[in-house]
C-alpha cells in the first residue's frame, strides 16, 4: 500500500492528460516555491523604501525567518493561541510606528477574516496562503492584503509552484522555462514506492540549496497548473471527509483539537491540526502512523531565533494528521 502523505503524490497520469488539454488561459505569476515567493515580495517592498519591522506570528516555520534574516529586517512576533487565533490589539501595539510588514497566515486552510483597521493602511500586509487550495477557475487574489502567495505542491500533485498576487500589480510576470531539479525529480518518484520508511521531511526544504534567488516554476508543473482541470469541489469534499474521520477517530484519545470545519462549508483543509500534552505523546502518534503507513508529523520546524518567543505550551506539541484527497481514510483504518 502506498504511504498516505500530507502532500499529494505526483501523478504522471495527470501530467499526460495535461499535455493533451487546453490551457485555462489564466495569467498567473508562478514561482518555484512559497519561500521564494515570500522573498520576492519582501524584495519588492524594500525597493519602495525603508521598513521598520516585519511582524510575524510566533507559530511560523524556519524558512520564513531565513528570508527575513537574509534582508536583515528586525522581526517582531505576535502570539497565536490554541485555536490558531490572535489578538489584533497586540499586533496594533507592535505596529505603533508605521511602515512595517505584517504577515497573516491562513493555517491549514482556515482563512482569517479581518475588519479594516489603521494598520491595514499604514503598513504592508502579506497573506500567507501556503495551506490554502485556491479555485483554479478563479483569479488568485486577496480580500485585504497588499500581497499574497500560495504553495501549490502542498495541495495538488505538482513538483513546484507558488502563485503570487499584488493589489498594486507591481509584481511582474516573466516568460520562463526551467527543468525540474534533482530534488523535484526525486520527489516525483516517491509515489512509485509501495511503502516508505522513516519520518516525514515536512517542514524541511526538499531543495539542497539555501538560496532565495528568484526562480520560477518548473515546466512540468506549469503545464499541469495551466492545463489540467482540477475539480475543486471534489478535492475539498474528500479532504473534508478525511478531516471528519480524524475528528471522530481521535475523539477521547487525549488529543486536543484546534479547528473544526462544521461552521464553514467553504474550508478545504490542508491537514488535521491538533496538539498533545507531551513530547512523548507526540512521538507515540508519529510511530503509530508508521505502523499504519500514514505520515503524521510534528509541526513546524522552528528557527532558532523564534524558539525564545515560543512559550512552553501547545506550540511545541502540534501534530498534523494527513487529509490528502488521494486517499480515503475510511478504507485505510477500520
Amino acid at each position: 500500500m502506498i504511504k498516505m502523505t500530507l502532500q499529494p503524490i505526483f501523478s504522471y497520469k495527470i501530467l499526460l492528460k495535461s499535455l493533451f488539454s487546453e490551457s485555462n488561459n489564466k495569467e498567473r505569476i508562478l514561482l518555484k516555491s512559497g519561500r521564494i515567493a515570500f522573498s520576492y515580495i519582501i524584495s519588492n517592498i524594500l525597493n519602495k523604501g525603508p521598513i521598520n519591522n516585519i511582524i510575524l506570528p510566533n507559530l511560523i516555520c524556519d524558512e520564513m525567518i531565513a528570508v527575513t534574516k537574509k534582508y536583515k529586517i528586525k522581526t517582531l512576533y505576535y502570539n497565536i493561541d490554541n485555536k490558531l487565533d490572535y489578538d489584533m490589539h497586540e499586533i496594533e501595539h507592535l505596529a505603533q510606528k508605521d511602515s512595517n510588514i505584517i504577515v497573516f497566515v491562513n493555517y491549514f486552510g482556515f482563512k482569517t477574516h479581518h475588519t479594516n483597521t489603521k494598520i491595514f493602511k499604514d503598513n504592508y500586509i502579506i497573506e500567507d496562503n501556503a495551506h490554502v487550495l485556491g479555485d483554479f477557475s478563479k483569479k488568485f487574489s486577496s480580500n485585504y492584503a497588499d500581497y499574497s502567495f500560495s504553495s501549490l505542491r502542498k495541495l495538488i500533485p505538482v513538483l513546484s509552484g507558488s502563485e503570487i498576487y499584488s493589489k498594486h500589480n507591481d509584481l511582474k510576470s516573466q516568460k520562463s522555462f526551467r527543468y525540474p531539479d534533482f530534488g523535484e525529480i526525486k520527489y516525483s518518484l516517491r509515489g512509485l514506492k509501495k511503502s516508505r520508511r522513516g519520518t516525514s521531511n515536512m517542514g524541511h526544504s526538499l531543495y539542497d540549496d539555501d538560496d532565495f534567488n528568484l526562480s520560477f516554476v518548473d515546466f512540468i508543473s506549469k503545464t499541469i497548473i495551466q492545463k489540467y482541470h482540477f475539480l475543486h469541489n471534489d478535492i475539498c469534499s474528500r479532504r473534508r471527509s478525511n478531516f471528519k474521520f480524524w475528528e471522530n477517530y481521535l475523539s477521547g484519545k487525549n488529543v486536543n483539537f484546534m479547528k473544526s470545519i462544521d461552521t464553514d462549508s467553504d474550508i478545504c483543509p490542508y491537514a488535521f491540526p491538533c496538539y498533545v500534552n507531551s513530547i512523548k505523546d507526540q512521538q507515540k502518534w508519529i510511530k503509530w502512523g508508521l505502523t499504519k503507513n500514514i505520515t503524521i508529523i510534528s509541526w513546524p520546524k522552528y528557527h532558532q531565533d523564534t524558539i525564545k518567543h515560543i512559550p512552553n505550551n501547545f506550540l511545541s506539541k502540534i501534530l498534523l494528521f494527513p487529509v490528502n484527497h488521494q486517499f480515503d481514510l475510511n478504507k485505510i483504518i477500520s
